[in-house]
């Protein structure tokens, strides 16, 4: 077999070339495809089989190679994902919109040992579809064949390290070496499908929340993504928050998850055990809180939070976004939440606040003086 590419029929640098002018269009249009399908990926590369493992490979006594033209993975392109039941998405785009191999491409999850984890991978061998081969930007490619795989990226680190440790096939590793495999390969793949059940259950979790929001939050407990829906879809939160930035003169921003979070806790260290709680001290006390709001803004008396353990410094300035000064306009969806919080420190209703003696002086000075009106 000769162990020169040229010894089979064909010119590595010529039959190399416009792969590596394909290569990066090929990314490229994986990327909008999965993109344009809503499929979460952790990368796309691609790669030119290089002169020396071109040789290799068409040396292989155990194949029967004639030349280059044999080779269905000169070019190749990784897909790698964040979980296992991805790779069975990006699989179905791939089936779709290109002209699959049936003959090359195999499912190697189907045939794999059970230390193999790493390999746990589709491999399609593909060309253009028809309708896109035509296209100007593509018909020089039309022709190109190319391997697609796909893995989630547990998978991938598998195979990686595994490669590193220069083990590519099981032939010839040591019985303990091979039941060590075994073991990690075992707990990777635990891994794997308990990522995929946690991201199923948040999105069932998400899916419930959006039936809760009306069902008045009933049983609803106080976790992130519980008040950010909350803050999202609650009329009440809203309500109080139009009350706020019309007092003051501010405009709303779009709520965020962290911001969510940080409501979240002020929230259950305020005592609340469900929304639904939230909601009727919201609706009870609306008024008063966006009154305590406004006052507290408008103060320029008013010192910043300071946090317990502290040492007040009048130039220091709060981290929470909702302590303004005359510069910051935007005030972000959500944030009758933390008056809601402020006003019940102030109320003397939070055990231990996490403020400093000096803030909690101005917290109930200014809840004294509104009640005194």
């Amino acid at each position: 077999m000769g162990g020169n590419v040229s010894d089979k029929g064909a010119d590595y640098e010529e039959v190399t070339e416009p792969l590596r002018n394909f290569a990066p269009a090929l990314e490229s249009l994986l990327r909008e495809l999965l993109i344009s399908k809503e499929i979460q990926f952790h990368y796309i590369r691609s790669r030119v089989k290089t002169k020396g493992s071109t040789v290799r490979k068409l040396d292989n006594p155990a194949k029967s190679y004639t030349g280059i033209a044999d080779l269905t993975d000169m070019l190749g392109v990784r897909i790698v994902t964040y979980f296992p039941n991805d790779v069975d998405r990006v699989a179905e785009v791939i089936r779709d919109e290109f002209l699959i191999d049936e003959d090359n491409s195999t499912d190697k999850r189907a045939l794999l040992d059970a230390d193999r984890f790493g390999y746990l991978s589709l491999h399609y061998v593909a060309r253009l579809g028809g309708g896109r081969s035509q296209l100007a930007e593509y018909v020089r490619f039309a022709d190109v064949t190319f391997e697609i795989q796909i893995r989630s990226i547990l998978q991938h680190a598998w195979a990686e390290i595994e490669h590193d440790l220069g083990y590519k096939s099981s032939n010839g590793i040591p019985a303990e070496i091979r039941r060590r495999f075994s073991r990690v390969a075992g707990l990777l793949e635990v891994a794997d499908n308990e990522f995929q059940e946690i991201r199923d259950y948040l999105g069932k979790h998400q899916r419930r929340l959006e039936v809760a929001s009306g069902r008045q939050w009933k049983g609803v407990g106080i976790d992130q993504d519980s008040v950010y829906m909350f803050m999202r879809r609650e009329v009440a939160v809203r309500t109080l928050d139009r009350k706020i930035v019309r007092s003051v003169g501010r405009s709303l921003a779009r709520p965020t998850r962290e911001y969510a979070g940080m409501r979240q806790i002020e929230l259950q260290r305020a005592g609340f055990e469900t929304l639904s709680d939230v909601k009727k001290e919201l609706e009870l006390e609306s008024d008063r809180i966006a009154n305590f709001a406004h006052s507290w803004i408008s103060d320029k008396k008013v010192g910043p939070l300071w946090g317990k353990g502290s040492t007040p410094d009048p130039e220091q300035q709060d981290d929470d976004p909702d302590e303004l000064d005359e510069d910051f306009k935007v005030l972000t969806s959500g944030v009758g939440l933390f008056y809601l919080w402020l006003y019940k420190c102030a109320k003397g209703e939070v055990a231990d606040p996490p403020y400093h003696e000096v803030s909690l002086a101005q917290l109930r000075s200014k809840y004294e003086e509104l009640v005194g009106k």
